[in-house]
């Protein structure tokens, strides 16, 4: 996998921002198709590199994540209080129903766990190699969903 400048969350390119208020309209209408609901929103900020969509389904939590710069979707866990680890959990309905109403890519706990020596990194930026020299994540999911600043 080859990513693409504004990976990590820092110096993405103009016009790559997550538009989060159209992204939880697309949440909202792909929880309706396996009858769950969205229970509440967190935008990124700063940090973390990622927007938070929260979702009940058959009385069990998930968070969807969406990359704040590349169209990357990932689900998790919930965190607790200010915990930064992120468990990610695979949702094959929910990525199903995410899949046909947006172009983003929804990335599975495998790819996730992909090595980081295994991933092209030759399109970032100096500044974004900078800090994963000084994050130094293992894996493609600890580079796009971080919490660095």
């Amino acid at each position: 996998m080859k990513l693409s400048p504004g990976a990590t969350g820092f110096n993405p390119l103009p016009g790559d921002r997550a538009d989060l208020k159209a992204f939880t309209a697309v949440c909202h209408h792909a929880t309706r198709t396996i009858d769950a609901t969205v229970t509440g929103v967190t935008p990124a900020g700063v940090t973390p590199s990622f927007h938070t969509i929260h979702i009940t389904h058959a009385q069990h939590h998930i968070v969807v994540l969406r990359h704040t710069a590349l169209p990357i979707v990932a689900f998790a866990r919930p965190r607790a209080g200010g915990d930064i680890t992120i468990t990610f959990v695979n949702h094959p309905d929910l990525a199903a129903s995410i899949i046909k109403l947006t172009d983003a890519q929804v990335l599975a706990v495998d790819q996730l766990r992909t090595p980081l020596s295994q991933i092209d990194l030759s399109a970032l930026d100096p500044s974004e190699h900078d800090q994963i020299s000084n994050w130094k994540p293992n894996t493609l999911g600890e580079l796009l969903f971080n919490f660095w600043d």
